[in-house]
């Protein structure tokens, strides 16, 4: 009984922080948040000493068992070294919407702003949105810029005929960053912002941010959060668009404020604003990355300035909308992390960083995150076809009184701190399908980190929807080693490995490995996009033929209407008009669909002047159709279950 009760210790501890404490603290306060990080990051570091100490140094077995013991273990020990430091970071958060608000409210001096939209491929649907965003801004003295290095005339037209101003250069040296340069050469502002060619800012983003240079002369740069009005590959492909946030919604929404707390917020290349005189300073734009945004920032800090985030919905725009904008711009992600790394003005060798942004602004998780989910699907396929054991001299018992505590640890506080924006299985399952791509960029990066050329993330009717059979085939290859090397050693005459404590455990490690890889199969199929304009949820009162109805949602194409008359109120095929508040004329418009409770309506031969009205409304506004939380467990599951086994998503 005794020794029960030692062997489940542990575990009962972790139980009961995570529920009888862990409901009652405020992530708000530092001191809860520091507790705990504290309690996980404790728990990691007792699961590693006894690691070390009872199962790695004491082994003495065959050289290659010893060798994939020890390498087994240095991949633990880097999987650690990720979390603390995540759990470092995630330890203190900050806010700063009263400082915006105080800033708003008395400003009486608003410095000139250039705002920069570099393009380079982008089609028609996704630049009009950015260009007739950004010259409705309300602000008092700002330019907007399309810096197009893609030399179009139907764009130089466009802009000409929007009254925005348009600059081409006569090479595109340096890419985005030289793009930027080129700019600033031609511009006089005080500040300027910089938004992705897909990326629109609300009316008020000027006003927010300006504040804090006008406030604050040592502010070189205020970055505000990414939204998307689409949706990305994980959320569609899965068929989760309604119930899973965005995968970039636990970095925007919940780490970069926490780094704002330990001074290091960083330019995320797209919705930013930065003072002119701090980048002149610095040279300009720098082109030694093709991350030119992270290395903008270790450039500002290392002159002294401040680069702050406002953590405020303050622009939105496109996600990756394909697996092969997803690849590429996470691929350029991560190379540009390396090469900052490798730079003489980089985290590492920089002067005027703090030893903490030096680690906080090293590529860590770029590097380690792939290495660690590749062991993750090898180890038990080593184990169950090869016989070699990850943990040797272990029992059953310690391993639940060591390991489950951690990993239960690790989870309660990554849900806590992450606040409904984390699934652990689908977390885990978009970073092995990740990792198929990622891992080659990795080595291909360390091994030559320079020479390979700025990719543009292809996005709207540029992207192309696909299928990946590389990530397809792999996968099934390594489902098909796990379940060979299970079938393998459950038959007496084929069996390869002895019965061991560990065993139970393998065959547990490889069934979750065996849903991941299935998910991976699942997200390596594009799933086809059902309407070629995004809408927005808009619940607003109008007249449509005679009677009272709720526009629920508009997108520049077209909008639903819902009414009450439990009849139908015109039939399908139909030509009519509707107003849409806010905008000066109607619509005219075809019916599309209609039922006795709603009616769908697409917009026909709509005037250039009414269609800017509508993606002014829309798009600068304040209307959202972003998801924040995750929905509930019983929704994702069936999602999940019927686009593995049911039918097309509609």
């Amino acid at each position: 009984m005794y020794s029960d009760l030692v062997t489940f210790r542990m575990l009962l501890v972790a139980l009961v922080f995570g529920l009888l404490i862990l409901p009652y603290l405020d992530r708000r306060q530092d001191r809860h948040r520091e507790l705990v990080t504290l309690f996980a990051a404790f728990m990691g570091f007792r699961y590693l000493i006894w690691r070390l100490f009872e199962t790695v140094l004491p082994f003495d077995g065959p050289t290659i068992e010893v060798v994939w013991v020890y390498i087994v273990y240095i991949v633990e020990v880097l999987a650690f070294v990720e979390i603390s430091i995540f759990l470092l970071i995630m330890s203190k958060t900050n806010s700063r919407h009263k400082e915006a608000d105080l800033y708003q409210a008395s400003q009486t001096e608003f410095p000139s702003v250039d705002v920069f939209i570099p393009t380079y491929n982008e089609e028609i649907d996704v630049l009009e949105k950015t260009i007739i965003g950004a010259k409705n801004l309300d602000y008092p003295d700002f330019k907007v810029w399309v810096l197009d290095d893609g030399k179009r005339e139907w764009l130089k037209g466009f802009c000409k005929a929007h009254n925005v101003n348009y600059l081409t250069r006569e090479d595109n040296s340096h890419a985005k960053a030289g793009n930027l340069n080129n700019g600033l050469k031609h511009a006089s502002g005080e500040l300027f912002a910089i938004f992705d060619a897909d990326f629109v800012p609300l009316s008020d983003y000027l006003k927010r941010t300006t504040g804090f240079f006008v406030n604050n002369p040592d502010v070189g740069l205020v970055q505000t959060p990414q939204h998307f009005y689409n949706r990305d590959p994980i959320q569609s492909n899965l068929y989760l668009d309604k119930l899973l946030p965005d995968e970039q919604r636990l970095f925007f929404d919940v780490m970069a404020p926490c780094r704002d707390r330990w001074d290091a917020a960083f330019c995320c290349g797209s919705c930013s604003i930065t003072r002119r005189k701090a980048v002149d300073e610095i040279g300009g734009i720098p082109t030694s990355s093709i991350t030119e945004d992270l290395l903008t920032t270790l450039s500002l800090l290392k002159a002294g300035y401040k680069t702050i985030y406002l953590n405020e919905k303050l622009s939105h725009g496109m996600s990756a909308d394909s697996l092969e904008g997803y690849f590429v711009q996470r691929s350029r992600w991560c190379r540009g992390g390396i090469q900052c790394l490798l730079l003489p003005e980089g985290p590492l060798r920089a002067k005027g960083l703090s030893p903490l942004q030096r680690i906080l602004f090293a590529p860590y998780s770029w590097i380690i995150q792939p290495i660690t989910k590749l062991m993750l699907l090898i180890v038990p396929i080593v184990y169950l076809l090869i016989g070699l054991s990850p943990l040797q001299l272990t029992t059953t018992q310690e391993l639940i009184s060591y390991q489950f505590p951690m990993f239960f640890a690790f989870t309660i506080s990554m849900w806590w701190l992450a606040r409904k924006r984390y699934i652990p299985i689908i977390s885990t399952a978009s970073n092995i399908f990740s990792m198929f791509w990622i891992f080659p960029v990795v080595v291909s990066s360390l091994i030559k980190p320079f020479g390979k050329p700025f990719m543009v993330t292809p996005k709207g009717s540029g992207a192309k929807v696909g299928v990946d059979w590389y990530i397809i085939v792999s996968s099934l290859i390594l489902i098909l080693l796990t379940i060979t090397g299970v079938f393998i050693n459950q038959v007496p005459e084929l069996c390869i490995i002895e019965y061991t404590d560990f065993f139970p455990y393998a065959l547990f490690w490889s069934t979750f490995n065996i849903i991941f890889l299935f998910m991976c199969i699942l997200l390596a199929v594009d799933t086809p996009r059902k309407r070629k304009e995004e809408r927005f949820r808009v619940n607003e009162i109008t007249k449509f033929e005679g009677f009272t109805v709720v526009v629920s949602d508009v997108s520049v194409g077209g909008c639903r209407v819902i009414h009450s008359q439990k009849r139908r109120i015109i039939e399908t095929g139909e030509m009519s008009e509707i107003s849409i508040p806010g905008i000066s004329e109607p619509f005219q418009v075809e019916v599309k669909n209609s039922s006795d409770h709603s009616v769908m309506l697409k917009f026909v031969d709509t005037p250039i002047p009414l269609r800017e009205q509508l993606i002014t409304k829309l798009f600068t506004g304040h209307y959202d159709n972003s998801i924040y939380e995750t929905g509930n467990w019983s929704g994702i599951f069936w999602k999940l279950w019927n686009r593995a086994f049911g039918k097309e998503i509609t």
